[in-house]
């Protein structure tokens, strides 16, 4: 087995466990605090989330794409990254409770933003040990570092819903996973060997990644605006039955990055090295992540009254709403395969154009649908845009940026199995319910396979992309 396949195997096993617990921590949440605590900590969480990606900025990615492409500098590179966070880690962790303060939030959300900025050191102070896992292929070390940080989190969390704690030591649990996280990446990365550099300063370092870190800003601000406008619009409780859906759908979505992560320095290494072999990996990368969220897509779809009513009774209402996002995952899952490529020929200003695009998009359909059709019209919004602004426009523009060219008919073939037979079961007297959910992903797969048996347009690209 490839090193490629034994490392995207590690990291997305580690990733939907990491997902899992995750999902424990949701339910204990929404279980033992009820729906407005759970609203409430689902959007400390986001806004935590958009502080940790500014302490990283996407520099960490383009560090490692550099590396990659040229060995010999990536002692500059991981010296270029470590003081850049040492400057950025500080103001962004100052600046979330000061932003909070001045938006007229009140105490416990205050408090709340200065535990998560201990979470923003944390994530600031561990990016250059994770880059060094991730030139090394170790992608298993760093998710095994956040899985034990999330494992070290959970009782904690529990302990503190149990006794009815206030939001900000809710948070706190959060930023002490974030710590031991940060110290088993360091611990298990090493020494790494670092070297000032006149050429690659921290400043050039900031500015190539400057349109790649845009990007993903606004990707999270895309992922947090509905749970935010929610808020406004509405109330805790429609924040609350969108996050608890999400949380279904986020595991899929992790999955599936997990698999171009551990894809994304071969592909750097051989665009411009080995063409054929960039193009077979992308082509099996794009695969297995299509056919991963088919199979889950099914399954949640099928599942989707079973899976609200884990969270409690007050979310069982919600499962027509996870059914609609399930139908998100499929086309996410063409754009995180496809949107790495934009940054591999180095076009990170175009991805950061579409993802501003998607915001406006996704805004104006909140907007417009939310006061209609409730949390509903967000879902709704969010497929809408997804598929306009994001599958079809990412797709388009990674092809022609890097000269590659999909074969798109294995994809189509694999969603068109995963629509029908979500549609099948949906029509049966299981629709909603575990077993609908469990026949779902086994009927799925079968079809899947008797495909492969025919022609194999899945399976044969697959083997060859990773051969």
């Amino acid at each position: 087995m490839s090193g490629l396949i034994r490392s995207g195997a590690r990291l997305v096993v580690g990733r939907v466990g990491l997902s899992g617990l995750r999902m424990g921590a949701a339910l204990i949440v929404a279980r033992l605090a009820g729906a407005e605590q759970f609203g409430a900590y689902a959007l400390m969480l986001s806004l935590t989330g958009l502080a940790e990606w500014l302490v990283d900025f996407g520099q960490t990615d383009i560090g490692v794409r550099d590396a990659a492409r040229r060995p010999r500098r990536r002692a500059a590179v991981l010296d270029a990254l470590a003081r850049a966070k040492r400057v950025q880690g500080p103001a962004v962790a100052v600046a979330l409770p000061l932003l909070l303060l001045a938006a007229g939030q009140d105490r416990d959300v205050v408090l709340a933003g200065c535990a998560g900025s201990v979470a923003v050191l944390a994530t600031a102070w561990l990016q250059p040990a994770r880059a060094t896992l991730r030139l090394a292929m170790r992608m298993d070390r760093d998710i095994g570092a956040e899985l034990a940080g999330v494992g070290v989190m959970l009782p904690l969390l529990a302990l503190a819903c149990l006794y009815r704690s206030p939001l900000p030591l809710l948070v706190a649990s959060f930023a002490v996973a974030r710590l031991v996280q940060a110290a088993l990446t360091i611990h298990w990365a090493g020494p790494i060997a670092m070297q000032t550099s006149t050429r690659l300063t921290p400043a050039r370092l900031v500015g190539q990644a400057l349109p790649l870190g845009c990007a993903g800003l606004l990707v999270l601000l895309y992922d947090a605006l509905a749970p935010l406008l929610l808020a406004r619009l509405l109330d805790m409780r429609a924040v609350a039955l969108y996050a608890a859906a999400a949380r279904f759908i986020m595991p899929v979505l992790v999955a599936v990055q997990a698999i171009n992560s551990a894809a994304f320095p071969v592909m750097a290494r051989d665009w411009r090295r080995d063409p054929a072999a960039f193009a077979r990996t992308q082509q099996a990368t794009l695969l297995l992540s299509v056919a991963l969220a088919a199979l889950l897509f099914a399954g949640i779809h099928g599942g989707a009254a079973f899976l609200m009513g884990l969270m409690g009774p007050d979310f069982v209402a919600g499962a027509p709403l996870l059914q609609l996002m399930a139908w998100t995952l499929l086309a996410r899952a063409i754009t995180t395969a496809m949107a790495p490529l934009i940054v591999i020929a180095g076009r990170q200003g175009r991805a950061m154009l579409l993802t501003l695009s998607s915001l406006a998009g996704q805004c104006a359909a909140l907007f417009l649908l939310v006061p209609h059709m409730g949390v509903t019209g967000a879902a709704l919004g969010c497929l809408l845009v997804e598929l306009l602004l994001g599958t079809v426009a990412v797709s388009t523009i990674a092809q022609r940026a890097t000269g590659i060219a999909i074969d798109w008919r294995p994809v189509a073939t694999t969603m068109g199995s995963a629509i029908a037979t979500a549609l099948l079961v949906a029509a049966s007297p299981i629709a909603g319910s575990f077993a609908g959910g469990l026949a779902a992903g086994l009927i799925l797969l079968g079809a899947l396979l008797l495909i492969g048996r025919r022609d194999a347009p899945l399976w044969r690209q697959l083997a060859g992309g990773v051969a």
